[in-house]
């Protein structure tokens, strides 16, 4: 008896949308390095990418949502991945499992740290850390909430949890080069367990 034929494999091509997007990406990396990021023209950008302005503007709000929309990604599958975890686990447990599931690509999000803390000022940097940081603690919070935890305690651990993730952030992208994902990895979890005498109770 034959076999049955084989299946066709999925087609994981990235949709047109995901290719536009990535090569203006790339584009606007390339001229943030030649000309400097304030200088750097996004008219210049998307004509060499064959698409015009408003479709850079359709995937990036701004320019500096190229240099952090890696952290606005990780945050949506964050947000996601948190909601699935099981009620009844370890918050810091919860929190470590969500934010390594997300899906990375790990030379792009080395690229990107390099270049933020080359481009931007740390005051920059710091200003887009704080604002991702808090929607971090929104999401915990909610969940916290949903899990039965008081409003006041729920906001408490929740500030808490995001301050040690992004803490651990910050030191991994202002450290000395070349920055190492497994070593934001440990970080992560440092700052995590450094916070856990505050979340007891």
């Amino acid at each position: 008896m034959s076999e049955a034929p084989a299946a066709p494999a999925p087609d994981v091509r990235p949709g047109k949308s995901a290719r536009t997007r990535a090569a203006l990406r790339d584009m606007a990396l390339k001229h943030f390095v030649e000309h400097g990021f304030d200088r750097a023209n996004v008219p210049a950008i998307a004509a060499e990418c064959g698409v015009t302005e408003r479709t850079f503007y359709r995937h990036f709000a701004t320019k500096d949502e190229v240099l952090f929309g890696d952290l606005t990604t990780r945050l949506e599958w964050f947000r996601s991945a948190l909601r699935r975890r099981p009620a009844d686990e370890d918050l810091l447990d919860s929190v470590r499992r969500s934010l390594t599931s997300a899906p990375i690509d790990m030379r792009l999000m080395v690229e990107i740290a390099r270049l933020r803390s080359e481009l931007l000022s740390a005051e920059r940097i710091e200003r887009v850390f704080r604002d991702r940081q808090g929607a971090m603690a929104r999401e915990v919070r909610e969940v916290l909430v949903e899990r039965g935890v008081d409003e006041l305690a729920a906001a408490v651990r929740a500030e808490v949890v995001a301050g040690a993730v992004f803490a651990a952030l910050g030191v991994w992208t202002e450290g000395p080069g070349p920055h190492d994902v497994a070593a934001l990895g440990r970080l992560t979890t440092e700052a995590l367990e450094q916070v856990r005498p505050a979340l007891q109770g």
